[in-house]
């Protein structure tokens, strides 16, 4: 959040149980709006605007499309993932391969 990325507020911590509860974000995954071939180009306009935001930062989140909502045309990191930025694992090089119907996606889906 203090980097500029929109994600849900994070209410409550049980660390014995290793829980977090965070905001509800109503949806699809981006996930889901690839699987119907519904995906709106804000998606990949924003994520492109977070990617800016967290390469200064170095910073890299995870960009598998499950971990992202759009709401109110507002797209929502929904994981709290983030790691010291790697060019391998930016955007560019490994998130893109599964926001579209590319041979990655039709894998990851086949075999989950």
């Amino acid at each position: 959040m203090e980097i500029g990325i929109t994600m849900p507020k994070l209410l409550d911590i049980d660390e014995t149980q290793e829980r977090i509860l965070k905001e509800y974000i109503p949806g699809d995954t981006v996930y889901q709006q690839v699987e119907k071939d519904a995906l709106p180009e804000i998606c990949l306009q924003q994520v492109k605007e977070m990617c800016t935001k967290l390469y200064a930062a170095h910073t890299n989140i995870d960009y598998f499309p499950t971990n992202f909502i759009l709401w109110q045309n507002v797209l929502y990191y929904v994981d709290y993932e983030c790691n010291a930025y790697m060019e391998e694992w930016n955007f560019e090089n490994w998130g893109i391969k599964y926001w579209s119907k590319t041979k990655e996606f039709l894998e990851y889906e086949q075999t989950h």
